[in-house]
């Protein structure tokens, strides 16, 4: 069954998202949160075939949020055709993938994973970090699955909290509140990083951290 959920009022501009879902209470939850504490004008589905009639019907959405396990997925393949016909910005939104999936679905161009866990705020970010075409990965996850070592590319320690954060989707100035740093200091910790994991940007920082399994 799709679930539909009206624009807030005062959220004319907000970031239209499209949650791909068959767990009806979760996506009512979704719709009800994402739209209270930010704005946002959401779309639940429960299936990839209803999403690309949505996609088709609605057009682009800013962010999709798609489940790894909703029928029409077929491994991987579902993601394949959503960023297809959104354009990108899709990223996996579970509770139950593994590392190898996750790189999977970031070599074939998804924008991140969401873990079901993420605090509402956190999870707020992540969605207008994707918006702006960057990629979010929760730290927690790569710290669980870590098997590299961060010395290896002659990351200090305080570039190692400043890499985590930024796969939290942090920007730099709640960085800089986050560490007790001036904007300045992680914009120059932001560059170090890039340079150090021979990336040209944050997004490519956050998926070579992953890759390699840094933090």
């Amino acid at each position: 069954m799709d679930i539909q959920a009206s624009r807030s009022s005062t959220a004319q501009d907000s970031l239209s998202v499209l949650v791909v879902d068959d767990h009806t209470l979760l996506a009512e939850t979704m719709i009800a949160s994402l739209t209270d504490n930010f704005g946002f004008s959401v779309v639940a589905v429960g299936d990839v075939d209803a999403a690309l009639e949505t996609i088709s019907s609605h057009g682009d959405f800013d962010v999709i949020l798609l489940d790894y396990d909703v029928p029409g997925m077929d491994a991987l393949q579902g993601l394949h055709r959503l960023k297809k016909a959104n354009d990108g910005r899709v990223v996996l939104f579970s509770g139950t993938v593994n590392r190898t999936t996750v790189e999977l679905a970031l070599d074939q161009g998804a924008s991140g994973f969401m873990p079901k866990t993420l605090p509402l705020r956190t999870l707020g970010n992540a969605i207008r970090l994707v918006s702006d075409g960057e990629v979010f990965l929760p730290s927690e996850f790569m710290r669980r699955t870590s098997g590299g070592d961060a010395a290896n590319f002659g990351l200090k320690q305080r570039e190692q909290r400043v890499l985590a954060l930024l796969c939290e989707g942090m920007q730099n100035k709640e960085i800089g509140r986050e560490l007790g740093l001036d904007e300045v200091i992680v914009k120059m910790d932001v560059k170090s990083i890039c340079r150090k994991l021979d990336v040209r940007n944050r997004t490519q920082a956050v998926i070579a951290a992953l890759k390699h399994g840094l933090l």
